[in-house]
């Protein structure tokens, strides 16, 4: 199909054609010499160039559309501005987040450094006044002793309720209330 639709150098369609032609005069060629005449074909038909149209503008139309275009150049660079900035404080807000970790990780080690040191203290201070340690200094450094049985002196409380005064006189408890109550008054 494709040599039929083609005419080109080899299309030996052509030539075959022609010869089960005989005396057909449309081929082009002249029979009855050793070498065949051929009648001068006529110039293929040019087609006429293909023009594009133009189209003619008016000086209001071309500002117009300088100034659709400048729209949307601004357009597009101020969305790229913006979409500029955001990803400018994306990073920034990450860069923000990574060091205020990395100060939070360097207090909690601070941290985690006094908590282990208090802790050492308060057990040198929980050694150092130990009940014992209390009683070596008392005995050592103070010359103390322990309480003995006969340095005991229990009090009786069935007694009744009596004020002791310097110079060996001694009161009721009564009378010391009484002079409460008339000081009051």
């Amino acid at each position: 199909m494709a040599a039929t639709a083609n005419r080109g150098a080899y299309d030996l369609n052509a030539y075959r054609n022609s010869r089960n032609a005989r005396g057909n005069t449309q081929s082009g060629y002249v029979r009855g010499t050793a070498v065949p005449k051929t009648r001068p074909r006529p110039a293929p038909q040019t087609r006429p160039a293909h023009r594009p149209k133009v189209i003619r503008k008016t000086q209001k139309q071309l500002r117009a559309e300088t100034r659709r275009s400048r729209a949307a150049a601004v357009r597009i660079v101020a969305i790229a501005t913006v979409l500029f900035l955001a990803l400018g404080l994306q990073i920034y807000s990450r860069v923000q987040v990574d060091e205020l970790d990395q100060k939070l990780t360097e207090i909690n080690q601070q941290i985690s450094v006094i908590e282990s040191d208090n802790t050492r203290r308060n057990m040198e201070l929980n050694a150092s006044v130990s009940l014992e340690k209390v009683d070596q200094y008392a005995r050592n450094e103070l010359g103390m002793v322990k309480i003995s049985d006969y340095q005991v002196n229990y009090i009786k409380l069935s007694e009744e309720d009596m004020v002791e005064v310097s110079g060996g006189k001694s009161h009721d408890k009564n009378l010391a209330q009484k002079i409460k109550i008339s000081k009051n008054e």
